[in-house]
């Protein structure tokens, strides 16, 4: 589920979704459950696969004219590749840990 809030992370605002994930599954985990961590960090790390999905990219666009295609030519496999890692590692390290 974390790693479709982080694929549609790169299409919408990262808040409304967390907040969704929230109702959905915040009377059933803890505040301090796993899940959360992972919610944050894919949410946090899909929304810069596209330029649309995070502030940053907008703001990139914006103030150094690049253009979206320009953006996922260069930066969106690496930020998908960024996002693919981080789940893999938080992952293992959620498997160590157990």
């Amino acid at each position: 589920i974390s790693t479709l809030l982080g694929i549609s992370s790169a299409v919408v605002d990262n808040v409304p979704l967390v907040q969704a994930s929230i109702n959905m599954f915040g009377t059933t985990a803890p505040t301090d459950d796993p899940l959360w961590q992972l919610v944050a960090l894919a949410a946090g790390t899909g929304g810069s696969i596209l330029p649309v999905g995070s502030i940053a990219g907008v703001t990139l666009m914006t103030i150094e004219g690049v253009g979206f295609l320009w953006y996922c030519r260069r930066v969106s496999l690496w930020a998908a590749l960024g996002f693919a890692a981080g789940l893999a590692v938080y992952q293992l390290q959620t498997s160590m840990s157990a």
